[in-house]
């Protein structure tokens, strides 16, 4: 019985390092347009949109793949917590939804993008779920936050990704629209803040929103309606300090 836990162990930490090198390497070559003879932001121009973030925005996933390459190194060693195991093929499923929504986006197949990113969204949430109650900042550093960031950045795609299915099927969506959505990603970023005890995720919430109001810098509504989100996120990513250990009250800092 050990040697087959530990042979399925085994199987289920190189599926980990082989998605994330699949993953990344299929991004790299949809990012060079070799994906569908397009860039990513070439589809994204053909449906602008009152909540199309500028495009350093994407930077982000510099630090995400960071993340995935550091959780794949240590589910694979020996230290590895119990949470950072469990999460293996959840992992894996979240880098095959990436990489079809890459491949589904290149072909302009919008709907379906829709559909893998919101399971790409769900999937990061029951990650996060497992990992709300690591005891360790190294748990923290090489699961927890890399895992929230991905979650907050993909919870504001998700609702880039609904703006842009309706602006490919012609519906008129206005500044009242995208001010609604930037409120959703708000109560989304204070919620699972609260719920997930992660105070990573809103960050990455008031990075897409601080993107959507400078691409949008013309349009007042959506300018205050987005300075308003940021400044109660940053809020909610700086409380985490009524979390941080005391002599008196040692407390988990990683909540």
């Amino acid at each position: 019985m050990t040697e087959k836990t530990d042979s399925a162990g085994t199987l289920a930490g190189f599926a980990v390092a082989a998605a994330t090198l699949l993953t990344i390497g299929f991004n790299w070559l949809a990012a060079a347009g070799m994906v569908g003879g397009v860039t990513p932001a070439e589809i994204s121009a053909k449906y602008p949109t009152a909540v199309t973030p500028a495009g350093y925005a994407f930077s982000i996933w510099s630090l995400i793949y960071l993340g995935m390459i550091a959780y794949s190194v240590y589910q694979l060693s020996s230290n590895a917590s119990p949470q950072a195991r469990s999460i293996r093929w959840l992992y894996v499923v979240t880098c095959l939804l990436n990489c079809g929504w890459i491949y589904f986006w290149h072909h302009d197949y919008i709907a379906v993008c829709l559909g893998l990113i919101a399971g790409l969204a769900f999937t990061l949430f029951l990650i996060n779920q497992k990992l709300k109650d690591v005891s360790t900042t190294r748990d923290f550093w090489l699961t927890k936050a890399p895992f929230g960031l991905y979650f907050g950045w993909v919870t504001a795609a998700t609702l880039v990704n609904f703006a842009i299915l309706l602006a490919s099927r012609n519906v008129e969506t206005g500044t009242l629209f995208a001010v609604g959505l930037i409120l959703v990603a708000g109560t989304f970023g204070i919620l699972f803040r609260v719920t997930l005890r992660n105070y990573i995720y809103p960050l990455a919430i008031a990075w897409a929103v601080t993107a959507i109001s400078v691409k949008q810098s013309g349009q007042t509504a959506i300018v205050a309606t987005g300075a308003f989100v940021v400044i109660v996120c940053l809020i909610a990513t700086l409380s985490f300090v009524v979390n941080l250990p005391s002599t008196d009250h040692p407390r988990d800092e990683a909540k």
